[in-house]
């Protein structure tokens, strides 16, 4: 209880002026950043409902909340040469990294499972519905095979031949 409550007063008090629901979108990439960088789901993935699954190229960011004001703060604080080749000339704001903070830290403490697994289910369903509506646009087409008409053309024709040698 009392560590609940000592993360909730840290998570107010860092987050304060934050907005968790703007860093989930400068993490997904729904809002651009200020200098045009790289949206964090590119490479990155954060457990939490708000947002879709990430990349697998870096680490999963759903523990490092309260820890990313250092490593954002300047290109040559980023751990990553991708990551510093990236973001050259397209620095982070400090409201910027502040809401991507808040939105990492609630992700922390409010785990949930990644937008994926609603992307895949809408996904299937998606098939699903396709799949339906070409089997219906396709109920009224001819159910022989092409080769089955061609072969009976054949046996006609092969018939027709027999009869004219054999008269």
């Amino acid at each position: 209880m009392i560590k609940r409550l000592i993360v909730g007063l840290s998570i107010s008090a860092a987050c304060f002026g934050a907005s968790i629901d703007n860093g989930a979108n400068l993490f997904d990439g729904t809002k651009s950043f200020e200098n045009g960088a790289v949206a964090c789901v590119a490479c990155h993935n954060v457990n939490s409902s708000a947002v879709i699954s990430g990349g697998t190229l870096a680490m999963d960011l759903t523990s490092m909340g309260g820890a990313m004001e250092y490593p954002l703060s300047a290109v040559e604080n980023m751990s990553s040469p991708v990551m510093q080749e990236a973001y050259k000339g397209k620095p982070l704001t400090k409201e910027e990294i502040a809401d991507l903070d808040a939105f990492v830290m609630d992700a922390a403490n409010n785990p949930g499972s990644a937008g994926g697994d609603n992307f895949v289910m809408m996904g299937v369903a998606g098939a699903v519905i396709a799949f339906i509506i070409l089997s219906l646009l396709g109920n009224g087409r001819k159910k022989e095979s092409v080769n089955q008409e061609l072969y009976d053309r054949q046996q006609v024709n092969q018939t027709q031949s027999s009869q004219w040698r054999d008269a």
